[in-house]
């Protein structure tokens, strides 16, 4: 029997197409600034080491975690609200939502907390928690390593129920938790699939292939869906590394579009776009309702770019491996402005979030900035 391996992003990306052969980084040209992309705040707490964290509100406050713990921030001028210092490291976080704020361990350890940051509870799940929880009517539901989703009562950490799926021999590794929408749970899995659970009892509701896997070997067969599924009006979206970006409706599942694209990194949707990160750092739009490619942009071909978030329908936004936040016009895949937060890794989509775009760095940076 084969043993399950779950590899790391980078060294299977470094398998696929040998260090030599890796994409070399585009270097940046100047861009004359169309748009009023500024800098309203920033802050630190702790660094991410090689996990992806992001920020997430509640509350009234902005929350973000790192190894050591987590903090909160005043949304409007950044200033620090409070701290909690983990006993153990985190590597996971953060979700909040509804005066709940979880993330977990290495060690499968799940822990909430209230908006002031004392303990509500801590619990021990199947696997680590690499992914932030996402938390939505009374339900925390964590994602963890070993392919098990599990949905906890938000006041107690009471388990409710639990989906899992056996996987494939060789795997990647996500970062991706799961997304909530309407009483329902979509997570994308391994082997190139999208299945939508019920918040209240984690039965499935239905289950759709986003990519086949393909291939002579097992490396090329790796079709997995490591980003999170994005939903709005009645459609719910998806992306495969080494597969297609493919959107269902929420109702049953029924494909309503597929494209061939490999992506790790994610996508974002708008009115009338689905904006995907490509392996290689290309960013693409497709038309929503019928999934034409309408333009391509190689701008920050081999950055190492994160998903993309869109901002209002006009522009959406993308973070660097330099810790460059780029702003492109949704029309036409422009770079219109350009800010720089530290000169570490964004490794997470940047998050709109109160009117401001926020952006985690892996140095344990949280910078705030406005579009007009």
């Amino acid at each position: 029997m084969k043993q399950l391996l779950a590899l790391s992003l980078l060294a299977t990306l470094a398998a696929c197409a040998g260090t030599d052969n890796s994409p070399v980084p585009t270097e940046l040209k100047d861009v004359a600034n169309t748009v009023a992309f500024s800098q309203q705040w920033q802050a630190s707490y702790s660094e991410g080491g090689i996990y992806h964290f992001a920020p997430d509100a509640t509350g009234g406050s902005v929350f973000m975690a790192g190894l050591q713990g987590i903090a909160a921030f005043n949304p409007q001028d950044g200033r620090r609200l409070m701290e909690v210092r983990s006993d153990k490291p985190l590597a996971g976080g953060i979700g909040a939502a509804n005066g709940v704020v979880a993330a977990g361990s290495l060690k499968g350890d799940l822990f909430a907390w209230d908006v002031s940051g004392k303990a509500k509870w801590q619990v021990r799940v199947s696997s680590e928690v690499v992914a932030p929880p996402a938390i939505a009517e009374g339900v925390v539901v964590v994602r963890t390593v070993d392919g098990r989703i599990t949905g906890l009562n938000a006041e107690d950490g009471k388990q409710r129920w639990q989906f899992s799926r056996s996987q494939p021999a060789l795997i990647l590794r996500s970062y991706a938790g799961v997304t909530v929408a309407d009483g329902v749970v979509y997570a994308g899995l391994a082997a190139g699939r999208l299945v939508a659970l019920s918040l209240a009892d984690g039965r499935v509701l239905w289950e759709s292939l986003v990519a086949q896997p393909k291939g002579a070997t097992e490396l090329e067969r790796i079709a997995d869906v490591t980003s999170l599924p994005v939903v709005d009006k009645g459609q719910v979206c998806a992306v495969a590394y080494q597969g297609r970006v493919a959107c269902f409706a929420v109702s049953n599942g029924s494909l309503l579009w597929a494209r061939d694209i490999s992506s790790y990194a994610g996508l974002a949707i708008d009115d009338n776009h689905v904006y995907v990160t490509d392996d290689v750092g290309t960013v693409q739009a497709f038309e929503r309702s019928g999934g034409r490619n309408l333009w391509k942009s190689s701008d920050l071909y081999g950055r190492r770019v994160s998903g993309p978030a869109a901002l209002g329908g006009d522009y959406i936004a993308v973070g660097d491996f330099e810790g460059y936040v780029h702003v492109l016009a949704a029309a036409d895949g422009r770079l219109v402005a350009r800010q720089r937060a530290d000169r570490s890794p964004i490794v997470v989509a940047p998050r709109l979030i109160d009117g401001k775009l926020l952006v985690q760095t892996q140095a344990g940076g949280l910078y705030a900035y406005t579009l007009k």
